[in-house]
Order: structure tokens, then C-alpha cells, then sequence
């Protein structure tokens, strides 16, 4: 693994837009186990795979990341699991949100949010052999710049080669995926949709409708532009991040049923156990002693 080596944009000032944070806007993690720390929420971890193979859990799936691949985790508090082999090596480096809104390049197709929903579905490229040593020398030019602070414009350096680090990510998954592009209006949409619910709105707002009306759109709309660009409905994100939550509250088993359909919003128990077995297959309680 990598030593950490980590940079902050310089401390904003008291009354200004921009608030100043503790965390680094970019880092380079030792192990993936403390890239799914609390204290990274708001971070997009990349982890490039150098050898063997490290395989975790997203959204109630199982993923596999071997070396030549990478993967991208758009929304670390969705993966939980981590088991990594014995000979598991990777350079891990993460970025804040706020380093990534001022430095992810505007490509004209707003694949950005495209590649965001797509992410979701799957977080894990596969790459050619080219592919990888692109993306490994892009890291270790990034890695290379932060061991110094002595460039007077290191943060703006820093900036382009994490700009070049990105669209060769996207040149990756553009191809991969081959979608199309779509309108910024929708690109905005969408994003503010993904916003609402990795914010946590989901805990209480489970219906199309509701996400709609904050963006004052009609329901139909926005499941349709949701399919545009991610093959699926409105209804399948918000049950993503909701049944991440509800698995992640299963593996406490200090919390009762009722304890968790509270905590959701939920009408009733039997609303809670229905829901669950619609998407999982099983009761809350069946899928619990699966896990034991």
C-alpha cells in the first residue's frame, strides 16, 4: 500500500461562501477499510487495482474488484463488507466533493451525472493494460506533486493533473457504457434528485411525488429522465438508498423491527417486513439470521 499523503485547499475565512473543512480535499489512503471511515462521507474514493483482489458489498450486491480494474465509489456509505486478499495491493485516493465541483472538467455532455447513476449500478471498470498504466501514472503524478508544497501554485497544479485523472476515467466509462448525452437542465435535475436522497431525505420520502415537487417537476418526468439516463425509474434509486440503509440497520442486532420501521418512517412492522421482501427476497427477520 501507499503511504498517506494527503492536501487541503487553503483555509477559508470567516463569512465567506466556502466553509473550511478538517478533512483533505485529496488523499492517498494505506488500506480501503479507511477510505469507508465516517470522516470521508463527503469524499469519491478511487481504488486502482494492482493485484490481487478486493470484493465488498453496495447497495444489497456483491462486486469483485481485481487487478487492472478500478473502482469508483460516488457514495462511500453505501458499501460495506470489505474482503480483501492476502496479496491485495492498490492505490487508493480520495476527493472531496467541494475539490471535485471545482475541478471536474465540463465535457459538454454532462456525463458527470451520467456516470453517476451508472456508478451506482456498477462501481468497478474493467481496463485495458494502457487503460491501467494511464490511470496508475495520472495517480502517481497527483501523488508526486502533493510530497512537495514548495510550487507556489501547487493547488492550481494539482488541479489539472486531477482534471487529466478524470477524463481519462471518463474517456473509460463513456465507452464502456455508451450513453448519450443529455441536456444541463436534466444534468441539474438529477443531480439535485441524487442530492435529496444521499442526504438522507429517503428516511422519510419514499415516493416519487415528493422528489418531484422539490424540483418542481410532475412525477412522470422525472422517472422518464431518470430512465434516460440511467436505464432506470426514480423508484429503483430511491430504494437503493433506502434498503442500504435498512441492511446496514439489520446488521445491528441490538435494534428490534419496530426499532428500524421507526427509525425509516415507516407506518407499521408489517409495512417495514413487506417492504423488505420486495426487494431482498426475504423478511427482515430471514435475512438477519442469513447473515449470523
Amino acid at each position: 500500500m501507499m503511504k498517506q499523503i494527503q492536501f487541503s485547499c487553503p483555509m477559508v475565512p470567516v463569512g465567506s461562501e466556502e466553509p473550511a473543512f478538517d478533512v483533505p480535499d485529496l488523499i492517498f489512503i494505506d488500506n480501503p477499510e479507511s477510505a469507508l471511515s465516517d470522516c470521508y462521507d463527503r469524499h469519491i474514493i478511487h481504488i486502482l487495482c494492482l493485484c490481487g483482489s478486493l470484493s465488498f458489498s453496495m447497495v444489497g450486491k456483491r462486486f469483485i474488484l481485481n487487478a487492472g480494474e478500478v473502482v469508483i465509489w460516488t457514495q462511500r456509505r453505501l458499501v460495506s463488507d470489505l474482503v480483501a486478499s492476502d496479496d491485495f495491493r492498490a492505490i487508493i485516493f480520495s476527493v472531496s466533493d467541494r475539490f471535485a465541483r471545482k475541478y471536474v472538467p465540463n465535457t459538454g455532455t454532462n456525463y458527470d451525472i451520467i456516470g453517476t447513476f451508472s456508478l451506482l449500478r456498477n462501481p468497478v471498470l474493467s481496463l485495458t493494460e494502457e487503460e491501467a498504466e494511464r490511470c496508475r501514472n495520472d495517480l502517481q503524478q497527483i501523488k508526486a506533486r502533493l510530497e512537495t508544497d514548495t510550487h507556489r501554485f501547487r493547488q492550481s497544479v494539482l488541479g489539472c493533473l486531477s482534471v487529466v485523472f478524470f477524463l481519462d476515467l471518463y474517456d473509460i466509462h463513456a465507452r464502456m457504457s455508451e450513453v448519450d448525452s443529455i441536456s444541463p437542465r436534466i444534468a441539474d435535475l438529477l443531480s439535485r434528485f441524487i442530492e435529496r436522497l444521499a442526504s438522507g431525505e429517503y428516511r422519510t420520502y419514499r415516493d416519487v411525488a415528493y422528489y418531484a415537487s422539490q424540483l418542481c417537476v410532475v412525477p412522470k418526468y422525472l422517472s422518464e429522465i431518470c430512465k434516460k439516463a440511467s436505464g432506470y425509474s426514480a423508484t429503483y434509486w430511491i430504494d437503493r438508498f433506502t434498503i442500504y440503509e435498512i441492511i446496514d440497520l439489520l446488521r445491528d442486532k441490538e435494534l428490534s423491527l419496530s426499532e428500524i420501521s421507526d427509525r425509516l418512517n415507516f407506518s407499521s412492522v408489517s409495512h417495514f417486513s413487506r417492504y423488505v421482501h420486495r426487494l431482498l427476497g426475504v423478511s427482515p427477520s430471514d435475512y438477519r439470521r442469513s447473515r449470523l
